[in-house]
């Protein structure tokens, strides 16, 4: 019928929940309210490669909003136009279908905070931050913060990536790194161990951890405020202008730091 998992993201809980789309499905869940309450943000995803479906789906979107109403909330919708890609599929046909999904499904949301986007599962860095700016929508400073970040990234000679202390990617310049919302696998431990040695160790909020090898070759990771983790990678000693640029960086995300703690205050 549906799953749900919990995902941690910047500090918080994020719940979850993927519902069938099936006939027998929606069916069982539509019927149960209850089951909607407390939603923050709605994504009704609409398959451009199945055009004969569009009427059916917004049928049953127009249900989900009916239970929005009966339940008295207005969540955030994201609309996603999925499978925008022409792995085996026409290019003309899918342009065409794009502009009948829009015709039928936009006017659907206007009295919602509502945006929508073309998305794909073979453009995989796109489509993690598609959810990640979708997970920080509610808070307009952050956003503000990431997109600086993004182009500070561009101008500095050190790899270097951005996430919370989960291992969530939010930004960074690093060829290849994220696939999806997370880091790998040894990258998330490491930068784990580290968080704990920061609690239990140095008992702070904040902390700063270095190793370098015979090879010229260093790593920093910067942990602020026990949520944000800047991993940097360098190769030997960066330029002065690129080093310059990195401690403006790490200045702005601490104060990041500090802008979630106030959100999540708020």
């Amino acid at each position: 019928m549906y799953e749900t998992r919990r995902h941690p993201f910047l500090g918080l809980q994020v719940g979850i929940f993927d519902f069938g789309g099936q006939e027998q499905y929606r069916k069982e869940y539509m019927e149960k309210p209850e089951i909607f309450k407390g939603t923050d943000v709605l994504i009704p995803i609409v398959d451009l490669h199945d055009p004969k479906s569009f009427s059916q789906a917004k049928e049953y979107f127009k249900g989900l909003l009916d239970i929005y109403r009966k339940n008295n909330e207005k969540p955030k919708i994201f609309l996603f136009f999925h499978k925008f890609d022409t792995t085996d599929y026409q290019k003309e046909l899918l342009d065409t279908n794009v502009k009948k999904a829009k015709e039928i499904f936009l006017d659907m949301f206007k009295e919602y905070d509502f945006n929508y986007m073309l998305t794909s599962i073979y453009q995989q860095d796109e489509l993690a931050k598609v959810f990640r700016d979708i997970l920080i929508s509610s808070y307009a400073e952050l956003k503000t913060h990431v997109e600086k970040a993004e182009a500070k990234l561009e101008e500095i000679k050190a790899k270097i990536i951005i996430s919370d202390v989960s291992g969530n990617v939010i930004v960074h310049n690093v060829q290849g790194v994220s696939s999806g919302l997370t880091l790998r696998g040894d990258l998330r431990d490491f930068i784990d161990a580290c968080n704990t040695v920061r609690e239990n160790i140095f008992m702070s909020d904040s902390a700063v951890f270095k190793g370098l090898n015979e090879d010229g070759k260093e790593i920093e990771l910067h942990i602020f405020k026990y949520i944000i983790s800047v991993l940097i990678m360098k190769t030997g000693e960066i330029d002065r202008d690129s080093q310059d640029k990195l401690n403006m960086l790490l200045n702005d995300m601490k104060l990041f730091a500090d802008l979630i703690i106030s959100a999540h205050a708020d």
